[in-house]
């Protein structure tokens, strides 16, 4: 999904005029999806598997 595809569905989904607060949020939404994909490819490219840190963290108590 594009960043234009996302705020269209966004769009779509507010009734009545878009307010400035609505395209902030819109924004912010795009913004926290992009790094949270952009965090995980980069766990994944360094082999890092969450799930075995945490594990390890349960272990330790």
């Amino acid at each position: 999904m594009t960043e234009n595809e996302f705020l269209d569905y966004c769009k779509s989904q507010v009734n009545g005029p878009l307010k400035d607060e609505d395209i902030v949020l819109m924004l912010t939404a795009w913004g926290g999806i992009k790094h949270s994909l952009g965090y995980h490819k980069a766990l994944d490219d360094h082999g890092i598997n969450t799930n075995e840190s945490t594990q390890g963290e349960d272990n330790a108590k």
